[in-house]
């Protein structure tokens, strides 16, 4: 283990031996991050949410897939050991999987996603978020007139409102949508009560973060169906502001949306990448044999082998680990997470450079975690470029690990700047709205 994991680790006598106790000679570099920052954080953070769980009187815990799953598996060990009657399950839903049933509603929070600009948004990517067929495409192209040959193109900022003005005025969409959110929310509910959110009257959800936009969607679905079951949302910390609904709460470990310097250098497409389950995303709600209803999953973008062995390594930290969770554990959880995020080496970079992630709800295109780019597209991410292209986004999932095995030549300067410039774009939104 390298002796920065380890100094920090020192903060608390007992997360030290806990990773010498599963330590072992010549041990893979996944292991090693696994071990030293990975497992670590994620037991003190299970270990806050049972302490906040317990002050608010919380019947039920649900773990939200897929970011929730190595958490769902910690927290049953840790309410074994100790003796914690908290009951805990794990929800398979997802972004799309809830938003399908929701859109019938046709508020301004199901149409607020749909039409979210994303990475490589184009026309197709856009209607396939709402389960649209190449025949449903090409209606409402035909309606708002589009050419359906440019539907694959990449469209910029400049045109995305433009079209999406276009498509929510569109009557063939909102017909064809209708009925689709019309039977997703059927399968849907019936889940939902299945789960048995209508049997308590104060539950809490557990997932990574960023936005609360599940918790939400959840919540108007409860309502819509006369359930006023209490939601505490648990994250590991809020990229923006969440929704707001009534009988509902967010709350944030590490930072919320107004902690600019952690928003600044934490990556939270590593962590999802290193959390998520060894299984695909929801894609809706189908019936079984005995007509219960269960998930429907996608393939998994990534090799399942890394996510079983942090779940396994997980369990047995919680197990070995015998803290008592304090407020000194947010900061040692914050100081092993940024040298991982912050200040990876290129060893640790490698480690991951082949996972995948898609920041689409549709789940359309899957790109790497870590990307190699011209020295140009790094700069193009500087605050000089981007005072002056004002419909300029951040193109890197992971940045920091990208500029680390770039043919930059001076990579700490790219490094800080890109943190002063995300400081700086966060400070000003903050500011104006």
């Amino acid at each position: 283990m390298k002796n920065r994991y380890k100094n920090i680790l020192k903060k608390d006598p007992e997360l030290l031996e806990a990773v010498k106790q599963l330590s072992y000679d010549n041990m893979d570099s996944f292991y090693k991050i696994s071990l030293s920052v990975i497992a670590p954080s994620l037991v003190m953070y299970v270990h806050w949410i049972l302490c906040e769980a317990k002050k608010r009187n919380i019947e039920h815990l649900y773990f939200f897939a897929r970011d929730g799953y190595l958490l769902y598996h910690i927290a049953k060990v840790l309410c074994k050991k100790m003796n914690i009657d908290t009951e805990c399950s794990y929800f398979y839903c997802s972004r799309y999987s809830l938003r399908m049933a929701a859109y019938r509603f046709f508020d301004d929070s199901a149409y607020e996603k749909l039409f979210l600009y994303s990475y490589e948004l184009s026309a197709y990517n856009m209607l396939k978020r709402a389960g649209f067929s190449s025949e449903e495409r090409y209606m409402v192209y035909d309606e708002i007139g589009y050419d359906k040959e440019k539907e694959h193109d990449i469209i910029v900022k400049t045109e995305f409102s433009q079209l999406c003005e276009k498509i929510k005025n569109s009557e063939k969409f909102s017909e064809i949508i209708t009925k689709k959110s019309d039977s997703a929310y059927s399968s849907t509910m019936e889940y939902i009560v299945q789960e048995r959110f209508d049997r308590f009257k104060n539950v809490g959800i557990v997932d990574l973060g960023w936005t609360g936009s599940l918790q939400y969607t959840l919540k108007r679905l409860l309502s819509s169906a006369g359930i006023d079951t209490h939601i505490t949302g648990f994250y590991i910390g809020m990229l923006d502001s969440p929704p707001k609904a009534e009988n509902s709460e967010y709350i944030t470990w590490l930072f919320d949306e107004n902690t600019a310097s952690v928003k600044s250098w934490f990556s939270h497409n590593l962590l999802e990448c290193i959390c998520s389950a060894p299984h695909g995303t929801t894609m809706g709600y189908t019936y079984d044999k005995s007509h219960r209803v269960k998930p429907v999953l996608s393939e998994s973008e990534n090799s399942s082998e890394g996510n079983l062995l942090l779940k396994e390594l997980s369990e047995k930290f919680a197990f070995e680990c015998d803290m008592s969770y304090e407020d000194k554990h947010r900061k040692i959880a914050l100081k092993l997470l940024k040298q991982l995020m912050f200040h990876p080496t290129e060893y640790e970079v490698y480690t991951f450079r082949d996972y995948c992630l898609c920041d689409d709800v549709g789940e359309q295109y899957h790109n790497h975690l870590v990307q190699i780019e011209e020295n140009a597209q790094y700069r193009k991410q500087m605050i000089f470029y981007r005072t002056f292209h004002r419909e300029s986004t951040d193109s890197f999932y992971w940045y920091c690990g990208s500029v680390k095995v770039s043919n930059l030549l001076i990579k700490t300067y790219y490094k800080y700047m890109y943190f002063l410039t995300k400081y700086v774009i966060i400070k000003f939104r903050q500011r104006v709205s």
